[in-house]
């Protein structure tokens, strides 16, 4: 193995560690120990710490399980970095044909004599060895007896989640839903339409490909293209000057149900890193008044840094709590893209499998209720707030508009979502106008909410 190689595993492998026993985002921690070895790192490599480490945060609970079967040892009393070689390790060996087992081994062995903790070479080595076998056979749940508790083994989840979505849904559907959430989601890019006019799309699919040996599908959404493989992002390249940006299929659809119009004022209530509100922009090329609210400041500088890349001028960022905002003249339109469970996402976040609890859910809730109540008091007569979240859990999605229309009886209507999406995403609006979309769908796209309500 090149010393390459191995810097590539020991960032993984440390990456693990930081979000699995301190709640880090992986993209964080991985960017974090990069910048602290002040070196460069290839492409490849890049490339390898991503499959070795969001693979395994993927996979972790069933492989923790055949790590604990075929261990005498109890894994939860071994440090961190033993529960890291043993799990990247597995996954290498299971998941990953490119790489020889051999290697596999021998990097979480060297892993652990890198750490210091040389007392376990032996143990790491023994299991993983053990592991490479694959000679033992260590019986599952009953898929018939208990379909609860083999859906979580076989596909990785938490008991919770399963638990949760088994009432909803039949279990062929479950394994569905299951298996897309361990699947690496599509690269889904929007183009940039203030400098790819929509009938130059074509021509710039082409250009992906001649310049940056970029491939691209095209779904139905005008500007939205899923590129193979993951793109250049430096300052030279296509994403840097600003002729798209990153942003998923289901999350695009947003624009569509704002509306924008010219010589409006829109606010996005949670703007985050500009992603909606940059696309907004676009939609009405820059002719309305546009103001987004984050309390982050590390979300407010990516946005900043976003709508330069983009080259969107007079755009306003506010970094304040929505909840404190008062605005200084009337507003047509506010989106409350709202915090969420995420549990529409888990693919782009494999480790919110593992970080979140299933209090997460009400306590979001609560949470998007208060901004909606805020922002309805925001709006003028006749206008609109249009709420959204990556998540398609009942509390969030179908009994917060259940809400609005009894809290507000009388003082809202319901806009129907079909009047403003292109028709193919019309499939996805429920009999109760709601805008539902599942994770694990045919269209690989992720999960999702949305409503819009027009003040009277």
């Amino acid at each position: 193995m090149t010393t390459r190689l191995n810097i590539a595993r020991e960032v993984a492998y440390d990456a693990f560690s930081q979000v699995m026993e301190h709640q880090k985002n992986p993209d964080a921690a991985v960017e974090y120990l990069l910048q602290k070895r002040h070196g460069s790192i290839t492409k490849r490599d890049r490339r390898l710490i991503k499959e070795i480490l969001f693979g395994s945060l993927r996979w972790y609970s069933k492989i923790y399980w055949i790590l604990q079967k075929t261990s005498s040892r109890d894994l939860n009393s071994t440090t961190p970095e033993i529960r890291a070689s043993l799990i990247l390790g597995t996954y290498q060996i299971f998941y990953m044909d490119n790489i020889p087992d051999r290697a596999a081994v021998n990097e979480s062995v060297e892993y652990i004599r890198f750490k210091g903790q040389t007392h376990a070479v032996s143990f790491v080595n023994g299991i993983l060895r053990s592991i490479a076998r694959k000679a033992e056979y260590f019986a599952k749940p009953d898929k018939d007896k208990q379909p609860a508790e083999y859906l979580a083994l076989q596909y990785a989840h938490p008991q919770w989640i399963v638990d949760r979505w088994l009432r909803r849904f039949s279990f062929d559907r479950m394994k569905e839903l299951l298996l897309s959430n361990n699947a690496p989601p599509p690269f889904a890019i929007r183009v940039n339409v203030c400098k790819v006019p929509r009938e130059e799309i074509q021509e710039f699919r082409d250009e992906l490909l001649r310049s940056e040996k970029i491939h691209s599908e095209k779904p139905a959404l005008r500007s939205c293209l899923l590129l193979t493989p993951t793109p250049p992002l430096d300052a030279e390249s296509l994403f840097g000057r600003g002729y798209y940006t990153i942003q998923g299929e289901a999350s695009q659809l947003i624009a569509s149900l704002v509306d924008p119009q010219p010589d409006t004022c829109i606010v996005d209530a949670c703007c985050g890193p500009a992603g909606k509100l940059s696309h907004l922009y676009e939609e009405v090329g820059g002719k309305a008044t546009l103001i987004g609210i984050e309390p982050n400041p590390v979300q407010i500088r990516r946005a900043t840094e976003t709508l330069s890349r983009l080259g969107h001028e007079g755009v306003t960022l506010l970094e304040q709590d929505f909840l404190t905002y008062t605005p200084s003249h009337p507003i047509d339109k506010i989106l409350i893209d709202a915090p969420c469970s995420g549990l529409g996402v888990l693919r782009k976040h494999p480790e919110g499998k593992w970080q979140k609890k299933p209090e997460i859910i009400n306590r979001m809730a609560a949470v998007q209720r208060q901004l909606l109540q805020h922002g309805f008091s925001l709006l003028q007569a006749g206008g609109e707030l249009i709420y959204s979240v990556c998540s398609f859990e009942y509390e969030e999605t179908i009994a917060q508009l259940a809400w609005m229309l009894d809290e507000y009886a009388g003082k809202i209507e319901l806009v129907s979502p079909v009047q403003r999406l292109p028709d193919y995403y019309k499939r996805f609006v429920t009999r109760e106008n709601l805008l539902l979309i599942y994770s694990g769908n045919k269209n690989n796209m992720d999960g999702f909410g949305a409503f819009i309500v027009r003040k009277l």
